[in-house]
């Protein structure tokens, strides 16, 4: 693997897996703030309601406040230790604190609980990623996407946890997947330009996928190497 080949996609890798959009922050934590003052209210008038501090803690989380989130979703197990979303909330919190096996244990508790909980299953396949347990990310994944075809990402990912076993092949179709969800995806076109070229030297989709990649995001990762790796293809022999 070439070192340029390396650096791309160690970067597109991390950010197809860590990479959060901000696009639009403000908003969204306007909106969340909403959502924590109507909690507290719901509370101040039903204090032993345990799905309103499920959700007061769901906001916290998308607050970034991780601890009034852990510490409110402990108070909704308290009044019902059976409530499946409530250790759905644990999952992400103890992700966000890097406690990974925590995390995965109240993930599998919440579906246990409720097998119908199906963000669950989306978030243990990027836990699971995250943990090298590949067989488990894959089937996490595949889950979700059997009941979400549609949903952003989640092809994506799956070819990710395809990639890091060297399953180009599947990771070539998930990412084909993910672009008909969204064919504005700048980092799925880049991940297939990559495979297309390093692995089967299929040099027009090659150039078609880098150089949507290139259109689509101004702001891509390594640029100017991209750039560089698209006048290679161009001046190899067809």
């Amino acid at each position: 693997m070439s070192h340029l080949k390396q650096n791309l996609f160690e970067i597109v890798a991390f950010t197809l897996v860590i990479g959060l959009l901000t696009v639009g922050a403000y908003s969204r934590n306007r909106v969340w703030n909403d959502e924590v003052e109507l909690c507290l209210h719901d509370i101040s008038k039903y204090p032993n309601k345990a799905r309103i501090y499920v959700n007061l803690g769901f906001a916290y989380v998308n607050l970034g406040d991780y601890e009034k989130g852990f510490e409110t979703t402990q108070k909704a197990i308290r009044i019902d230790p059976q409530f499946a979303k409530a250790y759905y909330n644990l999952s992400v919190i103890y992700q966000q604190w890097e406690d990974l096996p925590r995390a995965i244990e109240m993930g599998e508790k919440s579906l246990q609980l409720d097998p119908e909980l199906h963000m669950a299953y989306y978030t243990l396949g990027g836990i699971y990623l995250k943990n090298q347990q590949y067989e488990k990310a894959e089937s996490c994944y595949g889950k979700f996407i059997k009941i979400f075809p549609f949903f952003p990402e989640a092809h994506n990912l799956l070819a990710v946890v395809y990639a890091t076993q060297r399953r180009f092949d599947q990771a070539a179709e998930a990412l084909e997947g993910e672009l008909r969800v969204n064919p504005y995806h700048a980092l799925a076109h880049l991940n297939l330009g990559q495979l297309y070229w390093y692995e089967y030297r299929r040099r027009e989709k090659a150039l078609q996928h880098l150089k949507a990649a290139l259109l689509i995001d101004p702001s891509l990762p390594d640029r100017g190497k991209i750039k560089k790796l698209v006048e290679t293809i161009e001046e190899s022999p067809p």
